[in-house]
């Protein structure tokens, strides 16, 4: 070499990599960068960077004492997901699952968790970290779920896991009770979900439904549904939807009455009259209502104790009723109560079928609000005055009898006069000989 001096260009050791010589004076040393690596008048280029070519790079002369200059190449690079759990993962209800996803990238990463189409279970839109459990799944946490990576150099990289979760039958009516009538059309329907797919069958009263033409059964979905057409008598009573699958069995009641339903008071339960109170209810019944009964007790018998007095109870012929489709609406006053008395009630209807349950309920009459004491202001001004002497009827000065003194005025401070306290020492006499 003809230079008094050699450049020397290596790579420093670092967690993934030996050191590597690069350049000795002006000949490379290495074959597999040789394209994209170019020393030029002591400056060396780099073209078409990878991850890899991050690192110390140290450029020294051989010099007496050597000079050395390091530099630092910091690659950054998009982020890319390396590993992920499942794409499709089917779990059992009440066990956990757990998700995981790892990306690389510089700088690193940062990986955030959502759901497709919703919220994560926890509520949250997403949530950060390189896994996520899922603790007692149901079928509430079935769905998509997206790991993001993100570092700001690129577009982000995602992957999707799916969850589906087996479990037994779940069901629920759209009502508990139906209330019907002779030749109305009914549908009895049951919401259920399950994994594997159900059968679900109805039955009456404990007995498997086989009416041809009369009743149809209809599936869609989730959605199951009995129809029937033309009701009789006879179709009322406690009906079933019982679905099963390799998980097990679930059951839900819907009973089909004519009876009324159990009556909603509507009155305001703190009354307005002292000693009596109008209670107004309303109640659903295909069939008109034909009586009530009613009961009435004072909450507490007397001061003295806090058991409940007697029951008071009559029943009556349902006259005034305002009807509205399958709503009837009613009132009845009750006379003679205790003011200011806490009572509790109960009321019950009548169709052609039956009774309906009580509505228990707890009113009182008109209750007088509490005085409230008005203490005098400070700043109020106050007058003293001197009591003369009482002078007995006759006594008077001028001999006159029940004769009234002159009033002296005293001022506030607003000018208004008072009056002295000695106008009533006089009257007083006065007023007593009037009455004899």
């Amino acid at each position: 070499m003809d230079s008094p001096y050699v450049l020397i260009v290596k790579k420093q050791k670092s967690d993934t990599e030996e050191e590597q010589l690069l350049f000795a004076d002006n000949q490379k040393l290495v074959r597999r960068r040789s394209r994209r690596y170019k020393l030029n008048q002591g400056m060396m280029e780099m073209s078409r960077l990878q991850a890899s070519d991050s690192g110390n790079y140290v450029c020294r002369l051989q010099v007496d004492p050597p000079i050395e200059v390091v530099h630092y190449v910091d690659v950054q690079f998009a982020p890319k997901i390396t590993h992920h759990s499942p794409e499709e993962q089917q779990v059992v209800k009440d066990e956990s699952v757990k998700l995981e996803c790892e990306a690389n990238g510089n700088p690193t990463p940062t990986i955030r968790w959502s759901r497709e189409d919703g919220h994560l279970p926890s509520g949250a839109e997403e949530e950060e970290g390189l896994s996520m459990t899922l603790e007692g799944v149901d079928r509430h946490v079935e769905g998509t779920y997206i790991c993001t990576a993100d570092n700001g150099i690129g577009d982000p990289a995602s992957a999707s896991m799916a969850i589906t979760v087996s479990y037994k039958p779940e069901i629920i009516t759209e009502k508990t009770t139906v209330r019907t009538g002779e030749g109305d059309k009914v549908e009895l329907v049951c919401i259920v979900h399950a994994r594997p797919a159900p059968q679900v069958v109805w039955s009456k009263d404990g007995q498997p439904i086989d009416e041809p033409g009369q009743v149809e059964e209809h599936d869609k979905g989730h959605r199951h549904s009995l129809q029937i057409n033309g009701v009789t008598e006879n179709d009322f009573g406690k009906y079933e939807c019982l679905a099963t699958n390799d998980l097990g069995t679930a059951s839900a009641p819907i009973h089909l009455t004519g009876y009324p339903k159990h009556p909603k008071v509507t009155s305001d339960p703190n009354g307005g009259e002292e000693t009596s109170y109008t209670l107004t209810w309303e109640t659903e019944s295909y069939y008109p209502i034909l009586e009530y009964r009613l009961r009435y007790r004072r909450a507490k018998a007397n001061d003295s104790t806090d058991l409940p007095g007697d029951w008071e109870e009559a029943t009556y012929e349902a006259k005034e009723i305002e009807t509205e489709g399958l709503v009837h609406r009613m009132k009845h006053t009750l006379e003679g109560l205790q003011p200011a008395t806490d009572y509790h009630a109960a009321i019950q209807v009548k169709n052609k079928f039956n009774w309906s349950a009580n509505a228990e309920y707890a009113f009182s009459t008109k209750k007088v609000p509490p005085t409230t004491t008005t203490t005098p202001s400070a700043t109020q001004p106050t007058t003293t005055s001197t009591l003369p002497p009482s002078i007995p009827a006759g006594d008077s000065e001028g001999g006159v009898e029940g004769a009234i003194p002159e009033v002296t005025g005293h001022q506030m401070t607003d000018g208004a006069p008072l009056c002295s306290l000695s106008t009533v020492v006089f009257l007083l006499p006065t007023l007593l000989l009037l009455r004899t």
